[in-house]
Order: C-alpha cells, then sequence, then structure tokens
C-alpha cells in the first residue's frame, strides 16, 4: 500500500516527465498521432463500407407471384402466413392492376407498347421485405420454402446472383479489413513502444538511482505507465482532431461518406491510451529485464 507522500511523488513524476522532455515527448506524441491517423482512417474506412454493403443489403427481398384467378379475400388470408414465416418484415399485396403500372413506370418513354395489349398479362403478388438479419443467401433460401408451400402461390423470385455476388463480397471486405487492421494495430503498438523508449533512455540515470534506493520495479514503471497513458490520450486526441479538420476541408468531395460519432471518437481516444499504456508496458518490462540482468 502507497502512502500519500509516494503517491503523490508517482502523481507529480507521471506529469514531470512533460516539462523536463518538452521535446522528446512532442516527438514522440506527433510519431504515436501519425500512425494512430492512419489506424483512424482505416476505421472510418471500414466503418463505411460497411455501411455500404449493409445499403446494399437492403434491397435483397421477394416478390411472390400468385395463381391466375386468386382475388383480394384469398390474398387477404395468405398475407398473415407470409407475415409470420420468420425473417419476414413486411408482405405488401400488389394487385395486377398495381403490377401493370408498375411495369408501366419502368418502361418509361417505352410504354406506349402496352396500349397493344388486349389484357392484363401480370398477376397479382406479394411484395416481402426481409428483416436485416435475415437478409443472406441461406435465409432467403429457407423463406422461398416456406413461402412455395401455400398452394395460391405460383411463382417466387429474387435475385440469386446478386445475393451471391454480396455474400462473397462482404466476406473478402471482412477478411481483408482483420487482416490489414490487425497489421496496422500491431504497427501501433511497435511505433508506441519504440517512441516510448526515447523517454525510458533520457531518465536511465533516474532509474538507475531509484533501483540503488530500492524503488521496486512497480514503483519504477508506474509514472512511465501513466505517461504513456497520457501521450497515448493526446495522441489519439491529435489523430481525432486532424481527422476532423481533413474532413471538414474535403466534405464537398466527400459527400456521402459518414464520419465518427463523438461516441466513437471518444471510444478511439480510449484505445490510444490504451495503446499507450500498452506500449509503454512493453518498453518498461524489457527495459526493467535488461537492468536486472547486467546488475
Amino acid at each position: 500500500m502507497l502512502s500519500r507522500s509516494q503517491a503523490g511523488y508517482l502523481a507529480r513524476e507521471s506529469f514531470a516527465g512533460f516539462g523536463r522532455r518538452k521535446l522528446t515527448t512532442g516527438v514522440t506524441i506527433l510519431i504515436m498521432g501519425s500512425s494512430l491517423l492512419v489506424l483512424a482512417v482505416l476505421t472510418l474506412a471500414t466503418l463505411n463500407l460497411s455501411n455500404l454493403l449493409e445499403t446494399a443489403r437492403s434491397g435483397i427481398d421477394l416478390r411472390v407471384f400468385l395463381e391466375d384467378g386468386i382475388g383480394r379475400e384469398d390474398a387477404a388470408e395468405l398475407q398473415p402466413h407470409l407475415v409470420a414465416i420468420p425473417g419476414v418484415e413486411q408482405a405488401v399485396w400488389i394487385s395486377a392492376e398495381d403490377a401493370l403500372e408498375e411495369f408501366r413506370t419502368t418502361l418509361g418513354e417505352d410504354a406506349a407498347v402496352l396500349e397493344m395489349l388486349d389484357s392484363n398479362p401480370l398477376p397479382a403478388s406479394f411484395h416481402l421485405t426481409l428483416t436485416p438479419e435475415a437478409r443472406n443467401l441461406t435465409a432467403v433460401g429457407a423463406i422461398r420454402a416456406e413461402a412455395a408451400r401455400w398452394p395460391q402461390v405460383a411463382e417466387i423470385i429474387y435475385n440469386q446472383d446478386w445475393i451471391d455476388v454480396l455474400e462473397r463480397w462482404t466476406f473478402r471486405f471482412q477478411m481483408v479489413s482483420l487482416a490489414v487492421g490487425l497489421v496496422v494495430f500491431l504497427a501501433a503498438i511497435f511505433v508506441i513502444s519504440n517512441t516510448v523508449k526515447l523517454t525510458i533512455a533520457s531518465s536511465a540515470r533516474l532509474i538507475q538511482i531509484q533501483k540503488l534506493v530500492g524503488a521496486t520495479n512497480a514503483f519504477i514503471r508506474t509514472p512511465f505507465l501513466c505517461e504513456g497513458m497520457i501521450q497515448g490520450l493526446l495522441a489519439g486526441s491529435l489523430a481525432m482532431g486532424l481527422l476532423a479538420v481533413g474532413f471538414w476541408f474535403l466534405k464537398e468531395n466527400l459527400e456521402g461518406l459518414v464520419p465518427f460519432t463523438p461516441a466513437q471518437m471518444g471510444g478511439f481516444v480510449l484505445l490510444c491510451m490504451f495503446l499507450g499504456l500498452a506500449g509503454s508496458w512493453a518498453a518498461m518490462r524489457k527495459y526493467l529485464t535488461l537492468q536486472s540482468e547486467t546488475a
């Protein structure tokens, strides 16, 4: 248990290094901030690409075409059964007349060709909107099989090729993001650990004196760990600030890009504090181990 004087000394030493080593500390924070900025940009790109994939997934749906002669009353009986299928969020009735008008709108200037028809060839249908969890190939296949059980259903159409492509790209994106994110994360820890060594090197004489008077490794290590956390805090704040400034200057060219929310920015800064702590711990552990071996 630390005494009040010891706790006060550790608190003062955690901040005193910033005054004694202005240049070293400044360089450390700049290097850390630069590496963390790369990590922040990668994270932001990952979040935006994830949003893009989710937006693409929102277009996955099913069209359930009914047998000829199925009227509104029969369709009304079928609708609750379709909505009850797990993964179906909504089942919207589209009459044959509404389907023809929709097709007419799709044709645009070529809609005049429909005037040649003697009757409406399009069947009534239900447009099934899916829940976000069901917008994948496995769930869509299960929903299709369940809906096809009903005798009123003639055909079910969904864009299987589009779902296949989306599934493949989602998997590739997740793997690439995981690999690149892990590399950048480890690189950030490596950079932070090596920059913290500059701070330790400049305090080598102080550490030797503390060892001579009987200070424990934990007592020696604590101010450096706190200083590493503070450096991580400042470096993370610097990275977020530079990213926000870049976003503000390029906002016209980055239309549609979603920035970090305040909660995400705070979470990133906390992560940077952890990285500063981890880097300081790694550097101090190695240094104190070498000191013990040479003693």
